[in-house]
């Protein structure tokens, strides 16, 4: 906590002076919406496929050991000068708790962990109990500590929301259960209900989703108590989306969920990561108030053509709700475009947000959202000369 408070000080006295920033102080100035001397950029080192920094590093490797983490994201850091590199876990879903709550997860060398029998496949929800700190999870936890120990960035703890994590015990059984329980709800009459009844019982998707939201708050304390600093805990609940389920639908049956969580930790600043379809329904949800952090200001979800690119009508749009809302925009580049273009189409796209910035004199981070085999890695040295030579502020 000490570390993060000093760097946004001196970041604030440099900017005052028009000094260069270090890029964790850059990065966590653009965070609370002030004015910075270039572009941001991040980073997210889990989604960088680890055998594109160092073929020693597996998958294998890395859900075995802590020190390996570790090691790897050191040695991404010392290959790219990005502001931020975060989360810096290649445990990846295995590091949420699911083997510990029941879901079998298939580590193999170059694909990430990923769950292959869920919980409730296995056993019953009355059978399930609160995870203990074993395992992936506890490996989780170790990293993220030793991780804000080590560096003066902001590791924040990232747990799943109750949907996320009900999704990774139930599958895709519980978007049934889901349409159960709201046809259920909407039902005119009892005849209706009762033909409801005969297709499920549709009293267990909120008997689960009260289930999951315990465990999310009970992780989230597992952090605490082991010594994380939780400023900015981020609780993700992006599987709620198109076209699993509606924006509306899920403002009404999953949001009481994720604002219980969200309250929990509220004092810590938590941000939830609910990825909006498009920039209309950001401004919606904003109203909501576990909704309206940083998190879910981002173009993650947004409609891709077929290069991986989201709509530069919506980068605009963003803009625009950047300066009306005072929340940085973080523009983020898909891992199908970083791997398929060439290094003259990224440049373009680079210089186009850059341009739109510029113009507009908003704080903004660009980042790699995902780096997939067979990306050839000069092309994000590209990515960061672009942002030095044309995200400069005047």
């Amino acid at each position: 906590m000490f570390k993060i408070i000093l760097n946004i000080l001196k970041g604030k006295a440099k900017a005052a002076f028009g000094k260069p920033l270090k890029g964790d102080e850059r990065f966590l100035l653009t965070s609370l919406y002030s004015k910075t001397d270039r572009i941001a950029t991040l980073i997210t080192a889990s989604n960088v496929h680890p055998t594109l920094i160092d073929p020693d590093y597996d998958f294998v490797k890395l859900t075995e050991s802590v020190d390996a983490n570790l090691e790897l994201l050191q040695k991404l850091l010392n290959r790219f000068d990005f502001d931020a590199a975060m989360p810096p876990s290649w445990l990846g879903l295995a590091g949420c708790g699911l083997e510990e709550l029941g879901t079998s997860m298939r580590i193999t060398p170059m694909v990430e962990p990923t769950p292959y029998k869920f919980a409730l496949d296995k056993v019953s929800l009355n059978e399930l109990s609160l995870p203990e700190n074993t395992g992936y999870l506890e490996k989780q936890i170790r990293l993220i500590c030793e991780v804000q120990d080590r560096y003066a960035m902001n590791a924040p703890p990232i747990i799943l929301g109750a949907f996320d994590l009900a999704m990774l015990l139930r599958g895709e059984k519980l978007i049934t259960d889901f349409r159960l329980y709201r046809d259920y709800l909407k039902a005119s009459n009892e005849t209706i209900k009762q033909k409801i009844e005969k297709r499920g019982d549709p009293n267990f998707f909120p008997r689960l989703l009260d289930y999951t939201t315990k465990v999310s708050i009970h992780i989230g304390n597992m952090y605490k108590s082991q010594g994380a600093n939780m400023l900015g805990i981020v609780i993700t609940d992006q599987y709620a989306n198109p076209p699993l389920m509606s924006p509306d639908d899920f403002l009404t049956y999953i949001y009481p969920y994720v604002e219980k969580v969200w309250k929990s930790f509220k004092k810590y600043r938590p941000t939830v990561g609910y990825m909006a379809p498009s920039p209309s329904i950001i401004e919606e949800i904003l109203e909501y108030r576990a909704l309206s952090g940083i998190a879910c200001f981002n173009n993650y979800m947004f409609p891709q053509n077929e290069m991986g690119v989201t709509s530069a009508e919506y980068d605009a749009q963003m803009v625009e709700l950047s300066k009306k809302l005072k929340t940085p925009y973080q523009f983020l580049i898909h891992g199908k475009f970083i791997r398929d273009c060439t290094e003259k189409e990224l440049e373009k796209e680079l210089v186009r947000v850059c341009n739109l910035v510029m113009k507009n004199n908003i704080p903004l981070s660009i980042g790699l959202a995902a780096v997939p085999l067979g990306t050839d890695l000069s092309k994000i040295d590209t990515f960061l000369k672009v942002i030095n030579k044309y995200g400069v502020y005047d």
